[in-house]
């Protein structure tokens, strides 16, 4: 079986959804089903019919993008997922000649975000929901 990767595909919430449930994330489908669609781009990786990694982005189209929620379910970790659809997404982003990329992340992974490209800087995260705001 050979891996798969896609533009803009059309996924599912429910897809998405599950995929997150397997790293161990809420899955959030019902507010997934209100995004899907609705961002600047997204990319994906299957095995056959299978979502093994998903990555959007938000973007004004001409001075940020965002790259948001990279996700690759554990039995495909350590293959270079994460990596070719971070390139896929950076690429499109460049040739739209959008200014900036960016992407916030858990200090561990700051090794695949610098094969990926990104100069690593300073940054700050409140999460609203784990505060209980």
């Amino acid at each position: 079986m050979s891996l798969r990767y896609e533009l803009n595909p059309g996924i599912s919430a429910g897809e998405i959804a599950s995929l997150r449930h397997q790293v161990g994330w809420e899955s959030r489908e019902k507010e997934l089903a209100e995004l899907v669609g609705c961002t600047y781009m997204t990319a994906a990786c299957f095995e056959d019919d299978l979502l093994v990694g998903f990555v959007d982005v938000l973007s004004d189209g001409v001075e940020d993008a965002l790259i948001r929620s990279l996700v690759v379910h554990p039995d495909y970790r350590r293959r270079g997922i994460a990596l070719n659809l971070l390139k896929m997404v950076t690429e499109r982003i460049k040739k739209s000649n959008i200014k900036t990329t960016n992407v916030l992340f858990e200090p561990e992974l700051t090794d695949l975000y610098r094969k990926a490209g990104f100069r690593i800087v300073g940054g700050g995260l409140i999460d609203n929901e784990r505060e209980g705001f």
